[in-house]
Protein backbone atom coordinates (compact mmCIF):
# COMPACT_ATOMS: atom_id res chain seq x y z
CA UNK A 1 0.00 0.00 0.00
CA UNK A 2 1.41 3.37 -1.03
CA UNK A 3 1.66 6.22 1.41
CA UNK A 4 1.41 9.72 -0.04
CA UNK A 5 3.78 12.47 1.08
CA UNK A 6 2.44 15.92 0.15
CA UNK A 7 5.18 18.50 -0.27
CA UNK A 8 4.60 22.22 -0.21
CA UNK A 9 6.90 24.81 -1.74
CA UNK A 10 10.13 24.97 0.23
CA UNK A 11 10.05 21.33 1.33
CA UNK A 12 12.02 18.21 0.43
CA UNK A 13 11.68 14.50 1.10
CA UNK A 14 13.90 11.45 0.60
CA UNK A 15 12.84 7.91 1.50
CA UNK A 16 12.04 4.36 0.47
CA UNK A 17 9.12 2.68 -1.24
CA UNK A 18 6.22 2.24 -0.85
CA UNK A 19 5.64 5.96 -0.92
CA UNK A 20 4.43 8.49 -3.45
CA UNK A 21 5.62 12.07 -3.24
CA UNK A 22 3.31 14.71 -4.65
CA UNK A 23 3.54 18.45 -5.15
CA UNK A 24 2.00 21.31 -7.13
CA UNK A 25 4.29 23.51 -9.24
CA UNK A 26 4.09 26.91 -10.88
CA UNK A 27 7.28 28.94 -11.26
CA UNK A 28 8.92 26.74 -8.62
CA UNK A 29 11.06 23.78 -9.67
CA UNK A 30 10.95 20.21 -8.43
CA UNK A 31 13.92 17.92 -8.89
CA UNK A 32 13.22 14.21 -8.54
CA UNK A 33 15.78 11.46 -7.92
CA UNK A 34 15.13 7.71 -7.92
CA UNK A 35 17.28 4.60 -7.56
CA UNK A 36 15.79 1.62 -9.42
CA UNK A 37 17.50 -1.19 -7.48
CA UNK A 38 17.15 0.29 -3.99
CA UNK A 39 13.61 1.59 -4.63
CA UNK A 40 14.34 4.88 -2.94
CA UNK A 41 14.50 8.48 -3.93
CA UNK A 42 13.26 11.92 -3.25
CA UNK A 43 11.98 15.24 -4.40
CA UNK A 44 12.75 18.84 -3.55
CA UNK A 45 10.47 21.78 -4.37
CA UNK A 46 12.26 25.13 -4.33
CA UNK A 47 10.90 28.62 -4.94
CA UNK A 48 14.04 30.50 -5.95
CA UNK A 49 17.59 29.45 -6.73
CA UNK A 50 19.62 31.32 -4.09
CA UNK A 51 19.30 33.89 -1.35
CA UNK A 52 19.98 37.43 -2.55
CA UNK A 53 22.14 38.27 0.46
CA UNK A 54 24.51 35.31 -0.17
CA UNK A 55 24.19 33.95 3.35
CA UNK A 56 23.96 30.23 3.91
CA UNK A 57 21.86 30.39 7.06
CA UNK A 58 18.42 28.89 6.72
CA UNK A 59 16.29 27.04 9.21
CA UNK A 60 16.81 23.30 9.20
CA UNK A 61 14.32 21.75 6.80
CA UNK A 62 13.73 25.04 4.96
CA UNK A 63 14.32 24.26 1.32
CA UNK A 64 12.78 27.26 -0.42
CA UNK A 65 16.18 27.99 -1.98
CA UNK A 66 17.53 25.68 -4.66
CA UNK A 67 21.00 25.77 -3.15
CA UNK A 68 19.82 24.20 0.13
CA UNK A 69 17.20 21.92 -1.41
CA UNK A 70 19.60 20.41 -3.94
CA UNK A 71 22.34 20.07 -1.32
CA UNK A 72 19.86 18.02 0.77
CA UNK A 73 19.07 15.74 -2.20
CA UNK A 74 22.75 15.27 -3.03
CA UNK A 75 23.60 14.39 0.57
CA UNK A 76 20.77 11.82 0.77
CA UNK A 77 21.71 10.31 -2.59
CA UNK A 78 25.38 9.95 -1.66
CA UNK A 79 24.49 8.25 1.64
CA UNK A 80 22.81 5.42 -0.29
CA UNK A 81 24.53 4.94 -3.67
CA UNK A 82 26.76 6.49 -6.32
CA UNK A 83 25.15 9.63 -7.78
CA UNK A 84 25.31 8.23 -11.32
CA UNK A 85 22.98 5.34 -10.32
CA UNK A 86 20.00 7.69 -9.87
CA UNK A 87 17.42 8.72 -12.43
CA UNK A 88 16.86 12.47 -12.25
CA UNK A 89 13.94 14.62 -13.40
CA UNK A 90 13.33 18.38 -13.54
CA UNK A 91 9.82 19.83 -13.53
CA UNK A 92 8.15 23.24 -13.28
CA UNK A 93 9.61 26.67 -13.87
CA UNK A 94 6.55 28.11 -15.57
CA UNK A 95 6.09 31.80 -16.27
CA UNK A 96 3.23 32.37 -13.85
CA UNK A 97 3.41 36.16 -13.75
CA UNK A 98 3.57 38.71 -16.53
CA UNK A 99 7.25 39.52 -16.63
CA UNK A 100 9.02 42.04 -18.78
CA UNK A 101 12.43 41.15 -17.35
CA UNK A 102 15.09 39.37 -19.36
CA UNK A 103 14.45 36.07 -17.57
CA UNK A 104 11.60 34.91 -15.38
CA UNK A 105 11.77 33.32 -11.93
CA UNK A 106 10.90 30.00 -13.55
CA UNK A 107 13.69 30.28 -16.13
CA UNK A 108 16.21 31.09 -13.39
CA UNK A 109 15.00 28.11 -11.33
CA UNK A 110 15.31 25.71 -14.26
CA UNK A 111 18.73 27.07 -15.17
CA UNK A 112 19.89 26.52 -11.58
CA UNK A 113 18.77 22.86 -11.69
CA UNK A 114 20.61 22.35 -15.00
CA UNK A 115 23.79 23.89 -13.53
CA UNK A 116 23.53 21.57 -10.50
CA UNK A 117 23.24 18.50 -12.74
CA UNK A 118 26.16 19.63 -14.87
CA UNK A 119 28.35 20.12 -11.76
CA UNK A 120 27.54 16.55 -10.69
CA UNK A 121 28.07 15.12 -14.17
CA UNK A 122 24.44 13.98 -14.38
CA UNK A 123 21.73 14.32 -17.01
CA UNK A 124 17.99 14.61 -16.52
CA UNK A 125 16.21 11.50 -17.78
CA UNK A 126 12.87 13.30 -17.64
CA UNK A 127 12.11 16.98 -17.98
CA UNK A 128 8.93 19.02 -18.27
CA UNK A 129 9.76 22.68 -17.73
CA UNK A 130 8.86 26.27 -18.58
CA UNK A 131 5.71 27.31 -20.42
CA UNK A 132 2.73 28.92 -18.75
CA UNK A 133 1.11 25.97 -16.96
CA UNK A 134 0.76 24.67 -13.43
CA UNK A 135 1.73 21.06 -12.86
CA UNK A 136 0.77 18.40 -10.37
CA UNK A 137 3.64 15.97 -9.97
CA UNK A 138 3.65 12.55 -8.30
CA UNK A 139 6.80 10.44 -7.94
CA UNK A 140 6.15 6.77 -7.10
CA UNK A 141 9.15 5.41 -5.21
CA UNK A 142 8.09 1.80 -5.89
CA UNK A 143 8.39 2.14 -9.66
CA UNK A 144 10.11 5.46 -10.35
CA UNK A 145 7.10 6.48 -12.42
CA UNK A 146 6.36 10.18 -12.59
CA UNK A 147 2.73 11.14 -13.07
CA UNK A 148 2.37 14.66 -14.37
CA UNK A 149 -0.78 16.66 -14.96
CA UNK A 150 -0.62 20.08 -16.60
CA UNK A 151 -3.18 22.86 -15.99
CA UNK A 152 -3.61 25.93 -18.18
CA UNK A 153 -3.69 29.27 -16.41
CA UNK A 154 -7.04 31.02 -16.32
CA UNK A 155 -6.90 34.40 -18.00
Amino acid sequence: MNTDINLQAGEAYFGKAPKRIRTLLGSCVAVTVWHSELKLGGLCHYLISERKDNTNSTKSGDYKYGKQALAFLKQQMMCNADLKEYEVGIYGGSNMYNSESSSTIGEKNVSYAHQWLKQLGLNAKNEDVLGEVCRTLILDLSTGDVHLKRYQQEQ
